[in-house]
């Protein structure tokens, strides 16, 4: 082992994590991460639908 052990290594560390209270959620940023999550969610179902209608053609 070096002898140059940097002192911190192997010490426990303490870390504290603090929420910020704000007064009002931000609708807008919930609303568009909301209409992504729809968005993506039904590309992924039609996506999978055009795969079945296409196994389905080739049988």
């Amino acid at each position: 082992m070096p002898k140059n052990k940097s002192p911190r290594r192997g010490r426990e560390r303490r870390l504290r994590i603090r929420s910020e209270l704000r007064s009002r959620p931000d609708l807008q940023k919930i609303a568009l991460t909301v209409q992504a999550l729809a968005v993506a969610q039904a590309e992924k179902e039609a996506q999978a639908q055009a795969e079945a209608a296409e196994k389905e053609g080739q049988s």
